[in-house]
């Protein structure tokens, strides 16, 4: 049996997560996919929850997918379904192919039906149910599942949009359950009766579901439903070249936000792990929409590369307004600004200059927000005195030193004036930057032993990527002032 006869109409997609724990990254990269093709193609893409394991599914993951999804901008045109709510139609789907001769009920027991199993592999053979209840009449009254008849001869054939042709005989594939003893659906049957119920054209998923797909489409057929196109999506490796989980780092969506990752960098990086567009590597959320094909999805399994996630999400950074950066910062880090007036700063019109100034050497937003939080504080800040001073060890630098900050906050001052900054004063980079080597030349101190413990008071540390000059300016004057007068004290 082929899969030829295909959905007509507008492309329909669907992303079916289930809410047995946080969106993981590899079900992102699904749903991604899905919503690119649906997009390029003016279709619809649906979010269904697959909640039908009642006792492992919480509302707290629920909620976690529908917020990252969110976050992520992968919007989906129709309410979600729940599939815990549909229990009933998924039971009388099941027994209408029963009506139809389409499927039994089975009273085997778990126990009868290993057995069975074990005894086939014994034999040499595939190791199945022996289809003892096929041609019975079992009453409803009796403790049962309900099995599909599946063909007997014959094979399944379907044109994997990824992969190419498949194709699987009918005699290996097991007369599946459907309906299990305690009631509840089993995967294969709610899948299909839902992707039905939702008139779905296109099926993209894990190159994991390949198995079902041969079952699936049995089912499709056996509703008279035209049989969707399928798109297997290779899997997701860790840098060991295996299944990607929690030892390789962050797999969950929510993670990679509160690290301060721009959603459009993940989507990148993700779509770029199975496809391809030439050599290009940063793509906008449009582009990846206008490109994307499956003809450029490869058939082996990515690699998850940290490093790679890292340059793309600086590169993403440097291309975003600074108002918007601000406003992230704002919104998931604003815990981060205990010190007493650095929020109020951060929000104000120099905090949005900060952000501008630290914006193009950092990698994620969560080190603006880290950056940020010294630079907003007002006054003096508490340096890291464990690094390592070049005039520790050398009285004579130290002494210069000294003498050199003195001179520069004298003539600093006097630039100053009453001007709230220096910039305000009308001094730029260069005018500081000049000033001080002119200083430096006068104490016979180089400008990087003068730089090095400006930048430790101005900033709390000597690695930023914040310019000292540009701080020097940008910065109110009292906290320069009053931060140069540490250098004196350390």
């Amino acid at each position: 049996m082929s899969s030829s006869l295909n959905p007509v109409g507008p492309v329909r997609t669907r992303f079916a997560p289930s809410p047995t724990g946080f969106l993981h990254i590899g079900g992102v990269r699904t749903a991604l996919f899905c919503w690119l093709y649906a997009r390029k193609h003016q279709g619809q893409f649906l979010l269904r929850i697959e909640d039908t394991d009642l006792e492992r599914s919480e509302e707290r993951f629920t909620t976690d997918i529908l917020a990252s999804m969110k976050w992520l901008g992968l919007t989906w045109d129709e309410e979600p379904i729940y599939q815990s709510k549909r229990l009933e139609v998924y039971r009388a789907k099941a027994e209408e192919l029963i009506e139809k001769g389409l499927a039994y009920r089975c009273t085997c027991s778990e126990a009868d039906v290993e057995k069975m199993r074990e005894r086939l592999m014994a034999e040499g053979k595939k190791p199945m149910y022996d289809r003892s209840c096929r041609d019975k009449k079992q009453p409803a009254s009796v403790p049962h599942v309900i099995r599909l008849k599946v063909p007997l001869d014959g094979y399944v054939e379907f044109n994997d949009l990824i992969r190419g042709p498949i194709r699987v005989e009918n005699a290996e594939i097991d007369d599946f359950v459907l309906i299990r003893s305690n009631g509840a659906p089993t995967y294969n049957l709610s899948v299909v009766v839902d992707d039905v119920h939702s008139r779905m054209t296109h099926i993209i998923r894990g190159d994991d579901h390949i198995n079902n797909t041969p079952k699936q489409i049995h089912l499709y057929r056996y509703f008279d439903y035209p049989i969707p196109l399928f798109a297997h999506m290779p899997m997701i490796l860790g840098p060991d070249k295996k299944k990607l989980s929690k030892r390789h780092g962050a797999v969950s969506a929510n993670v990679y936000r509160a690290d301060g990752y721009l959603p459009e960098a993940l989507l990148n990086f993700l779509a770029r792990l199975g496809w391809s567009h030439g050599d290009q590597e940063i793509f906008s959320v449009k582009e990846m929409i206008e490109y994307f094909s499956f003809e450029h999805c490869q058939k082996s399994s990515a690699v998850f590369n940290t490093e790679k996630l890292l340059w793309l999400n600086g590169a993403h950074i440097r291309q975003v307004a600074p108002e918007r950066l601000r406003g992230i910062v704002l919104e998931d880090y604003a815990d981060f600004f205990t010190p007493a007036g650095s929020l109020e700063q951060a929000k104000g019109e120099i905090g949005l200059k900060l952000v501008a100034l630290v914006q193009p050497k950092v990698k994620t937003v969560k080190e603006i927000a880290e950056q940020l939080v010294p630079l907003c504080t007002p006054g003096a800040i508490e340096p890291d005195l464990s690094v390592e001073l070049k005039w520790k060890k050398d009285p004579n630098l130290k002494k210069a030193t000294q003498a050199a900050v003195a001179h520069a906050l004298e003539e600093l001052a006097k630039k100053a004036g009453a001007a709230s900054s220096l910039a305000n004063a009308g001094m730029t980079h260069s005018d500081v930057e000049a000033l001080l080597r002119q200083l430096c030349e006068q104490h016979g101190v180089k400008l990087g032993d003068l730089a090095q413990p400006m930048r430790l008071t101005m900033t709390g540390k000597l690695t930023s990527s914040a310019g000292l000059f540009d701080l020097m300016t940008l910065l109110p004057w009292s906290t320069v002032q009053a931060r140069l007068r540490r250098v004196a004290e350390l």
